[in-house]
């Protein structure tokens, strides 16, 4: 291969990888892997807590205890967690009222992933005496959930304001693909100048 030809070859990296950067860093969000209790389990007794858990640390936000959360309530719609969502990492909890009777229970929850990106989603579990179920899910295995779960109260103050860290990831993914391509088309234009002018 000439010298023009691994210079040429090399522009044209540089380029591709700039294209390719911005879709990969725009798709990288976080992905529910595990949930206790497990989306449609049935289990002997109610819980003392919801805990999921994230195949990456959640982002926390200034100033909004709303942001990253999980609420519960039974099949009336009665709340029947105690509102202390805590965020430790890639895991979400929640406590819940002691003495929950046997019935349907549904988790809605909410979380913002590493880049910003927020998202919603929920699903249900049951407690009944005749249960045999575990109520984990095993962590290698993603979690099936019901993207049209309930909005969650207060949901409205835990999304980040325009221009804020929310943004930030595709922000900086797309500055890093112009970059690139900007200085792969750059040495591409240099090199055959220099070649012009050594003619």
């Amino acid at each position: 291969m000439t010298k023009c030809s691994k210079f040429s070859l090399l522009a044209a990296v540089t380029i591709l990888f700039g294209a390719i950067l911005p879709v990969s860093a725009a798709s990288a969000h976080a992905q529910l892997v595990s949930a206790n209790p497990a989306a449609d389990s049935v289990i002997v007794s109610a819980p003392d807590q919801v805990t999921l858990t994230f195949d990456e640390a959640l982002m926390v936000v200034n100033d909004s205890t709303t942001a990253n959360q999980i609420q519960v309530t039974n099949d009336a719609g009665d709340r029947v967690d105690q509102g202390d969502s805590k965020l430790a990492g890639a895991v979400l909890t929640v406590s819940l009222k002691s003495n929950l009777p046997d019935g349907k229970y549904n988790v809605a929850y909410r979380f913002v992933a590493d880049d910003g990106h927020a998202e919603q989603a929920g699903y249900s579990f049951e407690v009944s005496p005749a249960a045999t179920d575990s109520g984990s899910t095993d962590a290698a295995t993603p979690v099936a959930i019901d993207a049209t779960a309930p909005t969650l109260y207060d949901a409205q103050r835990s999304v980040p304001s325009s221009g804020s860290t929310a943004d930030t990831g595709a922000a900086t993914g797309w500055a890093v693909a112009v970059g690139a391509v900007l200085i792969g088309v750059a040495t591409f234009f240099l090199y055959r100048r220099i070649k012009s002018q050594q003619k």
